[in-house]
């Protein structure tokens, strides 16, 4: 039977998903070799979804291309959670206070609708529809700064890093957390302090930059990397 595009596109996705908890969950050592072969005989596929899966993961900064040109696992590091936490500190400050300036009513409110859902799915621990909410919330407060360039910047930035940080903040502890953390920083945008935006992002990004380097150091005692 031939392959329809939506089924097309559903073993891409199949595939992306697998390769991503693989990759997340430390199953997949950094550097570790993907054989695209070895990937569609598990997954029971061919060879052309899982390439652009991995296709996928590469511009998410999640898989590299070796010299030979094959695919290989490129997990952050500490030091790259570091940097990448460092960059969206100062850019969802400066998006946060550039989008705080233009605020209107109609903004306002669908901010508080938005921090009402992600509260809602983190008292469930429903951690796809939290993680939906908090895409969400970039996004909106991104559209409405209105910088494409730095918001394609934190965008790419934190998909890489938030990856990790997703899959292991599945306690409804955490995930209640964080929907106070938006919530503070939505209240500090309306209110249109300034000075508090600032620390509210910050408070956000050591939480979500500690949870990673955590979850790096556990994963390189259990796998014996330096």
């Amino acid at each position: 039977m031939p392959v329809t595009i939506a089924d097309s596109g559903s073993r891409v996705n199949d595939a992306y998903d697998w390769l991503l908890a693989e990759i997340t969950g430390f199953r997949l050592r950094s550097g570790a070799a993907l054989s695209e072969n070895r990937i569609a005989s598990q997954l029971g596929i061919s060879r052309t979804p899982v390439r652009e899966a991995l296709q996928r993961l590469e511009k998410e900064g999640l898989v590299k291309r070796t010299d030979s040109a094959r695919f290989a696992v490129s997990q952050l590091s500490v030091a790259e959670v570091n940097d990448a936490c460092d960059l969206l500190q100062v850019l969802d400050t400066y998006i946060c206070v550039k989008a705080a300036s233009k605020l209107d009513e109609h903004d306002i409110q669908r901010l508080h609708e938005n921090i009402e859902t992600m509260k809602a799915a983190a008292e469930a621990g429903d951690r796809t529809s939290w993680a939906s909410a908090d895409l969400a919330f970039h996004r909106i407060v991104n559209t409405i700064a209105g910088n494409q360039l730095v918001a394609e910047t934190v965008k790419e930035t934190r998909r890489r890093v938030q990856r990790f940080w997703i899959r292991g903040s599945s306690t409804q502890g955490r995930l209640l957390e964080c929907s106070r953390e938006h919530e503070a920083l939505t209240a500090a945008m309306v209110a249109k302090d300034y000075a508090a935006i600032g620390p509210a992002v910050e408070e956000h990004i050591d939480h979500m930059r500690q949870r990673m380097i955590d979850m790096f150091e556990a994963a390189a005692l259990i796998l014996g990397e330096d």
